[in-house]
């Protein structure tokens, strides 16, 4: 059984690949034309503004879209689709390094993946149409995105995050779905001059308040050159 195959032809077929695909390639050309190094922009102001952009547009871009609903959970844009459950994190290293110890709703999707049996219906009460077939083996679907902060050029996998707190791969399944692989697990560049201590990760910071009702979805949605 192809879970994650299943999984992205169903999103597919839902248009929603689609729509994030352009979305999170238009999000990062944008933040890499925005750059102003010479006033301290760096690789941290660039993956937040990437990180807070997502969020934001994405959604404003699925608002009214039959069949799928976008909210914030946790400061990461998490999108519901016939039965899925999509969040998007940045990756900050190699693919196979990605943490989801960072809090209880990183984590709780790979748990939940990982155990046998029925999966529990949590979001029944708030999304019951999203619930209304058969819940999928492995519901919970992720995307880590990453880019170039000279060029905005994305790359992007998709996979099934698996609970690997004893060890192993941190997925059942992952592929790359966009972009070029040599880039895909190097760190975005710094600033010359910029402090190497740890940084914290974007999606751990707060989200600022933003009137979606100002955002247009069209002006986001056109597929990029």
């Amino acid at each position: 059984m192809d879970l994650l195959g299943d999984a992205v032809a169903m999103l597919a077929e839902r248009g929603v690949l689609d729509r994030l695909g352009r979305l999170i390639r238009q999000v990062y050309r944008r933040a890499a034309d925005r750059q102003e190094p010479e006033l301290g922009d760096d690789a941290m102001s660039f993956g937040t503004i990437v990180w807070r952009n997502l969020v934001h547009l994405g959604q404003a871009e699925f608002a009214g879209v039959d069949g799928v609903r976008a909210r914030l959970d946790d400061n990461s844009l998490e999108i519901l689709c016939a039965g899925y459950v999509v969040r998007l994190y940045s990756l900050q290293g190699g693919i196979e390094s990605i943490r989801w110890e960072g809090s209880e709703a990183r984590l709780g999707g790979a748990v939940e993946n990982s155990r046998d049996g029925q999966l529990a219906f949590d979001d029944e009460g708030q999304f019951p149409e999203v619930f209304a077939g058969v819940v999928p083996p492995k519901r919970h679907v992720r995307i880590a995105h990453t880019g170039d902060i000279a060029t905005g050029e994305a790359v992007a996998y998709i996979g099934l995050p698996r609970d690997n707190r004893d060890g192993g791969s941190p997925w059942f399944e992952v592929t790359l779905w966009f972009g070029e692989v040599a880039m895909a697990g190097t760190p975005l560049p710094v600033a010359d001059g910029a402090p190497t201590v740890p940084q914290p990760r974007h999606d751990e910071l707060p989200i600022p308040e933003l009137d979606l009702h100002a955002l247009r979805p069209g002006r986001v949605s056109g597929r990029p050159a």
